[in-house]
């Protein structure tokens, strides 16, 4: 498979995804059946992008990395995307006097409380999915078409707008963020990692917010 079709794949993957929802709810399938197969199908989706990732020749921003490098990135990744978030999050409440709550967040808590196994899609799937899409896919690939400046605002913004959330500075960050990650690590899977655990954590203090 050439390196086109490779990320024609995984973008098709993706999309078809994006519309597994819209289809359940026109055959008016609905809870627990509709979580159900949302998540298999993501996980199915996952796996899929991987193993094309895997099968994939190495793009314009991959190496080889050490064991050590990987590590690293992968703390700094995480901790640099919580006091991203954190950081933007205090200039919206203190000095635009935006609402901090994230639509976003609070359904998806709302969601993994009623159908705890959709944790699997939301934790695992959608960081890994997202990562190699909007990163590995559109940032390498707008690297080669603008520079790595535009390459990582554009592709910042179309993830933030793909999470249709208030908090859109936010998500903007965290996608230059991740940009930054990977291009500095080298690996997709450096920024994949960071990415799972940022919203792991972000979950998990959520609840006991």
């Amino acid at each position: 498979m050439t390196y086109f079709k490779n990320q024609f794949t995984t973008l098709l993957i993706y999309i078809l995804l994006l519309f597994t929802g819209s289809v359940l709810t026109m055959l008016k399938v609905t809870g627990s059946s509709y979580f159900i197969i949302l998540t298999i199908a993501a996980i199915i989706a996952t796996g899929l992008m991987v193993y094309l990732t895997q099968k994939s020749s190495q793009n314009n921003i991959e190496e080889q990395t050490s064991t050590s490098d990987k590590i690293k990135w992968i703390v700094i990744g995480t901790v640099g995307a919580l006091a991203i978030q954190i950081g933007i999050s205090l200039i919206e409440e203190l000095v635009l006097h935006h609402s901090i709550a994230s639509a976003n967040t609070a359904q998806l808590l709302t969601l993994v409380t009623a159908y705890p196994y959709y944790f699997i899609y939301v934790l695992i799937c959608a960081p890994i999915m997202e990562e190699i899409v909007f990163r590995r896919l559109f940032f390498s690939n707008l690297i080669t078409l603008t520079n790595v400046y535009w390459a990582a605002i554009i592709s910042a913004a179309f993830f933030a707008f793909m999470h249709q959330d208030t908090r859109f500075a936010v998500y903007v960050g965290m996608g230059l963020w991740f940009a930054f990650v990977y291009y500095k690590s080298k690996n997709i899977y450096i920024s994949a990692a960071s990415h799972l655990i940022m919203n792991t954590i972000v979950v998990i203090a959520s609840f006991f917010m």
